[in-house]
């Protein structure tokens, strides 16, 4: 009786804390608070639902769909329903994302925001002209009235612009959002679109300014020389010696492949190549394997010789991991899948990991022009926080040699099969660059892989507008553009034809 009788007032301090938390955008300790609710209050409707609010901001999209929808069940409120909503438009299920916008607006059918949600969708999966006759009417109304335009209707509509080519308009929108918006998400966000549609119209000088201007909030030092030890350490540790003493995952699969090298360096390109063949698939960037290697990192003890430095973490442990990602991907692939792709960012880091826990797996790695690499990953918009070497020029040559280090080290410590795939070769080549990629996985040749890009698949990585077309060949090169903004940086020397 006692415990039923304080039972509200702990709910009552839970919900207060979580909430406290998130209007203070304190996202990770309103998901450390989580851990001190008790578990029968855990499946309270309105603390499943800030708990999936807190897993959004954190962008743990998947793990947010799981408590919305909990949430859900047990109260259909809108607001988990605007969570999964959003959720499945960042996870790039647009169907799903449309259907509870659909939803949303039978319970609420004059929410503007949720027109915005599926603008965005629709545009996010290439979708254009379906987002433009959905948001033109509006702009067009609020023109007449002579009435701002709502933050959330400038902001689809400026995507739109851009991608309707229609690029001084996109800016003098960009700009006065810029003008009136003190929020940095918001204000980094523009300035990186407002860099897109100034390089789409080949004023450079102005997109790389704009683009320096966006990578300027939040921005989080990045120490090169920290970075090469931090290199070096992980080399060492993943040693072939040591690699040989650590737990084998008695997982057989050949499901699982991995895409691994540095962001905007082709790895979209590759994963939508092999979704296109008939038995085979992406899962995009799934970050399950990463998701191990941090509780390994956590656990490794310096002082023990393999395998005993992971602790807890046996051979039986890390057989259960990977028939767990085994499984899971094939949830997420469709029936009769013989190989699912995996673009994670963080594979070049985790390729001696991977194949310990799949020692049939194959390895794709994706080289591309370090220049153009730089360029691209410092106009693109990546998170800062995970990302700080995107920030600047000479970071981002530094990531790219450290990168290639990691690679090359894998290839002379494992002797599992690794292709080397370059993006010029890949673009100006795609008749033997196709092929060759599918016949490394161990499948025969499909005329569909050629037509990626008509794949109904929504691609939610930065490239997300240049996969869903054909496949072209004008961002070979594009650091020349800017080869005065970049003189004086050191990159590694690069031929992929030598």
């Amino acid at each position: 009786m006692a415990t039923d009788a304080t039972a509200p007032s702990k709910r009552q301090q839970a919900v207060r804390t979580l909430r406290e938390h998130l209007s203070a955008t304190r996202n990770q300790e309103a998901l450390q608070s989580i851990d001190d609710v008790p578990d029968k209050l855990q499946q309270d409707p309105e603390i499943l639902f800030l708990w999936s609010l807190a897993l959004e901001r954190a962008m743990m999209y998947k793990q947010a769909v799981e408590k919305a929808q909990l949430s859900y069940r047990k109260h259909e409120h809108p607001d988990a329903m605007f969570v999964l909503a959003r959720c499945y438009r960042a996870l790039g299920e647009t169907e799903r994302c449309l259907d509870w916008c659909n939803r949303i607006e039978k319970r609420k059918p004059d929410d503007e925001t949720t027109v915005y949600i599926r603008a965005g969708a629709l545009e996010e999966a290439g979708r254009f002209d379906e987002a433009t006759a959905l948001l033109e009417p509006r702009i067009d109304a609020y023109a007449e009235k002579g009435t701002e335009i709502p933050l959330g209707l400038r902001l689809e509509w400026s995507k739109l612009l851009v991608q309707n080519k229609d690029y001084d308009g996109a800016v003098g929108m960009i700009d006065g959002t810029l003008a009136s918006c003190a929020m940095d998400p918001v204000r980094n966000m523009q300035f990186h679109l407002k860099a897109k549609a100034c390089d789409r119209k080949k004023d450079f000088d102005t997109a790389f300014e704009a683009a320096g201007a966006a990578n300027e909030i939040g921005r989080i030092e990045f120490d090169p020389e920290i970075y090469e030890q931090q290199v070096t350490a992980l080399m060492e540790i993943w040693s072939r010696e040591n690699m040989q003493k650590f737990p084998l995952s008695a997982c057989d699969s050949e499901l699982p492949v991995f895409v691994a090298g540095m962001p905007r360096s082709g790895t979209s390109l590759i994963d939508q190549i092999i979704d296109a063949h008939p038995k085979a698939a992406g899962v995009g960037e799934l970050n399950s394997i990463e998701s191990f290697a941090i509780k390994l990192g956590q656990a490794y003890d310096p002082d023990l010789d393999p395998p005993e430095c992971f602790g807890q973490f046996d051979e039986r442990k890390w057989t259960k991991v990977a028939k767990d990602y085994v499984r899971e991907v094939k949830r997420l692939a469709p029936p009769g899948t013989e190989r699912v792709v995996n673009k994670a960012l963080g594979n070049n880091k985790l390729v001696g990991l991977i194949t310990r826990l799949f020692p049939n797996t194959r390895i794709i790695h994706a080289i591309r022009d370090p220049r153009d690499v730089a360029i691209s990953c410092y106009m693109g918009g990546f998170n800062n926080r995970l990302h700080p070497w995107a920030t600047r020029i000479e970071w981002a040559a530094n990531a790219w040699a450290q990168s290639q280090r990691m690679m090359d080290h894998w290839k002379d410590s494992l002797d599992i099969p690794i292709l080397e795939v370059h993006y010029e070769k890949l673009v100006t080549d795609p008749e033997n660059e196709f092929p060759r990629i599918i016949d490394f996985l161990g499948l025969e040749w499909d005329e569909r892989c050629f037509e990626f890009h008509k794949s109904r698949r929504t691609v939610r990585t930065l490239s997300y507008d240049q996969v869903n077309r054909p496949l072209y060949t004008s961002s070979s090169g594009r650091h020349a553009n800017y080869a005065k903004h970049i003189e004086g940086v050191e990159f590694v020397e690069y031929d992929p034809f030598g």
